[in-house]
């Protein structure tokens, strides 16, 4: 009777080491893939390109909220130097908004994203009327401050451009993205909103890493 006791004893072991290597590769294989969903090649990074910890925005340039945290963004970046790697992702909510980052990719190519961006944040009550984007209002506005805006519209259609906020907005729809901005440090998503609990994120994940 022992010795059955025994056997079955070591069977539950057996099943229950083999249960946890499962869901060990099964959450390996999940985070590989929201991992991959949240940086692609062409995203645009700041900060450590080695960095151990990765923070992930998904930002509307129409949000005000997303212009708040822009500034605190690049804080973190003076904050924690190479430790630090920040991908921008587009997830244009607001109406219209998809034709605004559309141009500001187009923008990105000549080397003035920050620029045009920082433009946008700063200027939000100018081309953003009732929380609707106004892309017309958004090009004149880049156009008056030096961004050569119909270079980027004559090679919007030839550029990768819309190609990339197409992929950005397929991500941001699978993650779940419903909000901006929406951030996510080494695949954890930011669950409870704010810049203390953002920073708190970081810190374990820097902990962690290094």
């Amino acid at each position: 009777m022992k010795i059955i006791s025994a056997t079955l004893l070591i069977a539950a072991i057996l099943m229950g080491a083999a249960a946890y290597w499962y869901k060990s590769k099964t959450d390996e294989k999940r985070v590989g893939v929201i991992q991959s969903m949240l940086v692609r090649d062409y995203s645009l990074w700041d900060g450590g390109e080695e960095a151990k910890v990765v923070l992930v925005e998904f930002f509307d340039p129409a949000c005000e909220t997303c212009a708040q945290f822009y500034p605190l963004v690049k804080n973190l970046l003076k904050t924690y130097n190479d430790r630090l790697k920040v991908v921008y992702r587009y997830a244009p909510l607001h109406k219209n908004s998809d034709a605004v980052v559309t141009l500001l990719e187009a923008i990105r190519e000549q080397g003035e994203f920050e620029k045009a961006l920082e433009m946008l944040f700063k200027n939000r009550d100018v081309w953003v009327k009732n929380h609707i984007s106004k892309p017309e209002f958004a090009a004149s506005l880049l156009r008056a401050g030096g961004i050569d805006v119909n270079k980027a519209l004559n090679n919007m259609e030839s550029s990768d451009a819309l190609e990339h906020v197409r992929q950005d907005i397929a991500d941001a729809k699978t993650l779940g993205v419903t909000m901006t901005p929406e951030f996510f440090v080494n695949g954890r998503r930011l669950e409870k909103f704010g810049y203390n609990e953002l920073v708190k994120l970081i810190e374990e994940e820097m902990e962690r890493a290094y």
